[in-house]
């Protein structure tokens, strides 16, 4: 299944990133969740002097990359979360990063692919975890947490207002042991909502940065980032939703204020008309974009 994907991931917003990361031919390069290696591709095409550390937590995903990356000798793969960047750049004695790029959205091959019940027409699996270092999946919280916690916890990570019906009906539904059953027992509850996404999506959401620790691993990750980072070096990050553009804004602002650098995207920076129209997927995605004081 990992070895010959059908469709490679398309890396959101490359040419802000690109143009906002001022590569040189030796510049050292740091993709902290590598995925497919769409962003990483086009990073070691213009770096062939210099050094590329590939990060993910998934090591199936990973050989993704390293087999889509193959005519590139100066890739680094390592399998990690990426909150752990200092460690990996250590191990790896990677050289001190002109630019590190963070795309915290959820690839293709994870939605499409990998059967862990990502899909709302996933019939094989209810586990969400992206990597083997979790140790919690989402069948576990749905079946053996209590509904308090289950509402607590839909309504904290998937700011889903309707959570306490929600947690009631799979609590007295439960067990459930595929994602396609569970979407459908969200939708008995949103069976009114008649908008273009689909009513499961925040439950969804906030199961997947439960079990992931996502807000957890970006609030470790960046001040982690800031220290691998050389001075006068660029640092990107695309989030997908609130939770995380508010977190990467108010470090970014905290940052400043203490004279660490400056913020670059005063205000965070969407894709294009076309690129949404182009890939749909993209169109939540907010880029900020810092830079490390000299």
């Amino acid at each position: 299944m990992a070895d010959s994907p059908g469709f490679f991931h398309t890396p959101v917003m490359l040419n802000e990133v690109l143009e906002t990361a001022r590569l040189r031919p030796d510049s050292a390069v740091i993709d902290c969740t590598c995925g497919e290696g769409g962003h990483s591709a086009e990073f070691a095409a213009r770096i062939p002097d210099g050094s590329l550390l590939c990060i993910d937590r998934d090591p199936a995903i990973l050989e993704i990359a390293r087999s889509r990356l193959t005519a590139y000798p100066n890739i680094i793969f390592a399998n990690g979360v990426f909150d752990r960047i200092d460690e990996i750049v250590t191990q790896y004695n990677f050289p001190a990063a002109d630019f590190i790029l963070a795309d915290l959205g959820i690839s293709m091959f994870h939605l499409k692919e990998a059967g862990i019940g990502l899909s709302y027409t996933d019939t094989g699996s209810l586990d969400m975890r992206l990597g083997p270092d979790e140790n919690i999946s989402a069948e576990r919280v749905v079946n053996t947490f209590k509904e308090q916690e289950i509402a607590d916890i839909i309504y904290k990570y998937g700011e889903e207002f309707e959570s306490r019906k929600i947690a009631h009906e799979i609590y007295r539904n439960r067990p459930f042991h595929n994602a396609a059953d569970l979407a459908d027992a969200v939708k008995r509850v949103k069976r009114h909502n008649k908008g273009r996404i689909h009513p499961a999506t925040q439950t969804f959401q906030a199961l997947r940065i439960f079990v992931n620790r996502e807000l957890e691993v970006l609030e470790q990750f960046l001040p982690k980032a800031l220290k691998v980072l050389k001075p006068g070096g660029r640092i990107v990050i695309l989030s997908f939703h609130s939770l995380e553009d508010r977190i990467v804004k108010y470090f970014f602002r905290d940052a400043e204020k203490n004279e660490y650098g400056q913020i670059l995207t005063k205000k965070p920076l969407t894709p294009s008309p076309e690129e949404t129209r182009l890939n749909a997927a993209s169109r939540s995605t907010k880029m900020r974009a810092f830079e490390k004081r000299i």
